[in-house]
């Protein structure tokens, strides 16, 4: 797995220290350094990559690195945090962000190593996640829990076991993201094969009881697909 470690740290000594050490321990990554927020910001903006961060929680000038997490994590929430700091009461202010491990300076030799570990394991966790928007925020979805997409007039819902989220993103866009069990069955569906509970020539039965309709159009390839999908269904539990 590719990814990039990136190092926010206005202490240019220690900053520089800290890079050496993560390059020696963990030679795959692409290990970067930046002095504030707004460098930082700007890369994350226009380079998508598999990353996890490491932010001193205070910053020079007066920059929160909790607030700045927040920003990171609003550009790409795929993104892993860890939070470092010379101030022990500033770990309970860390909960106010999503992120993987708080590591105290003083006992970085014995605290990164595990929390980069961490941190790595969780990154390979959601390299198989899914970015999706509603109208009012970014969510991240395990497509294995998507049932079927539905497409209604300018937005997407996505069925699940447990709930139905309204999303923007057009069923296009998604099938260019999601995994081989998702096929498009109708204009306005696109249905994933690991909650089909029976397929009939015209109509798809979920596990959650939804009656889908295969159009005409895409009877032939949904046939082919499907047969396809069971057989190698029928090898993997071999």
């Amino acid at each position: 797995m590719k990814f990039e470690i990136i190092v926010c740290e206005d202490d240019r000594s220690f900053r520089q220290d800290l890079i050496q050490w993560i390059e020696c321990r963990f030679p795959s990554a692409s290990v970067l350094g930046f002095l504030d927020g707004k460098g930082l910001l700007e890369h994350v903006r226009f380079h998508e990559k598999k990353r996890i961060v490491i932010v001193d929680i205070v910053l020079a000038k007066g920059e929160d690195g909790i607030v700045l997490a927040k920003a990171i994590k609003k550009i790409d929430p795929l993104c892993v945090i860890i939070f470092m700091s010379s101030f022990l009461e500033k770990a309970c202010d860390v909960y106010e962000v999503e992120h993987c491990y708080f590591v105290y300076k003083p006992q970085k030799e014995a605290r990164l190593e595990p929390a980069i570990l961490k941190a790595i394991g969780l990154l390979n966790e959601l390299s198989s996640s899914i970015v999706v928007h509603t109208n009012s925020s970014i969510v991240r979805l395990d497509p294995n829990a998507i049932y079927y997409l539905e497409r209604i007039k300018r937005y997407t819902l996505v069925h699940m076991e447990e709930q139905t989220l309204k999303i923007k993103e057009d069923l296009e866009a998604l099938s260019q993201v999601l995994p081989m069990s998702f096929h498009r069955s109708h204009r306005a569906f696109v249905v994933n094969f690991d909650h089909v509970s029976s397929y009939m020539v015209r109509d798809l039965k979920m596990r959650d009881g939804a009656l889908l309709s295969v159009s005409r159009s895409y009877q032939r390839s949904i046939k082919e697909a499907f047969h396809q999908y069971l057989i190698e269904s029928r090898e993997l539990e071999k």
